[in-house]
């Protein structure tokens, strides 16, 4: 073999084992020229969007403003109710409400006592409904004067089912409407909490 030969295969020997020395200790994943490759990128669920405030207005606060009475429990506003306070403990079944509501005092108090009584006659409800007016007390609410009556089952038929019952109740005019006040349950229960309620409706403030 002549010089030229040899130094020809020479050349050629070494850039065979060059190649091979770099592609065994290079990084196999290295792009090299002629090299073609294709990606395939995974579709992930989008990103969640930040949490947002609620865009609603703020609870109201109450419009009425009161003191609770020892021994009964303040049960907060509900529906038409403003508040709803118990007397005693929830079995007791004893419950105090403020509302708003309309209407003549007297053929509110008619309506309680019919609520009391039930089917009777009506002069008889009527009747009734006088006496316990005749017999209010009037009690100064912010200016205002209350009107709380008792009334029972006096006079009628045990038939009636409100034997034992009492309804005690209030009326403040605030304007074009007034705030009621009503117990409607055990008599005796109505006679002891009289004072309560008295202070109850007495300490009603509102805006």
């Amino acid at each position: 073999m002549n010089r030229s030969s040899f130094l020809s295969h020479g050349l050629l020997a070494a850039g065979f084992f060059a190649a091979v020395a770099a592609a065994g200790c290079g990084d196999g994943t290295a792009l090299r020229p002629g090299d073609v490759r294709t990606y395939t990128v995974a579709k992930g669920a989008p990103a969640a969007a930040p949490p947002r405030e609620s865009a609603g207005p703020p609870p109201a606060a109450s419009p009425v403003r009161y003191d609770v009475p020892a021994g009964w429990q303040d049960q907060g506003a509900s529906g038409m109710r403003l508040t709803t306070l118990l007397i005693g403990g929830p079995d007791a079944g004893q419950e105090v409400t403020l509302s708003r509501a309309r209407g003549a005092l007297r053929d509110n108090v008619i309506r309680w006592q019919k609520q009391l009584v039930g089917e009777a006659d009506a002069a008889a409800v009527a009747a009734a409904a006088d006496r316990a007016l005749a017999a209010a007390e009037t009690v100064d609410v912010a200016g205002r004067p209350a009107t709380i009556v008792l009334l029972d089952a006096t006079g009628f038929s045990a038939a009636t089912g409100a034997e034992g019952q009492a309804i005690l109740a209030a009326v403040i005019p605030t304007g074009d409407d007034s705030l009621f006040v009503k117990f409607r349950g055990a008599a005796d229960v109505a006679a002891r909490e009289q004072e309560n309620f008295r202070s109850f409706v007495a300490s009603l403030r509102w805006q």
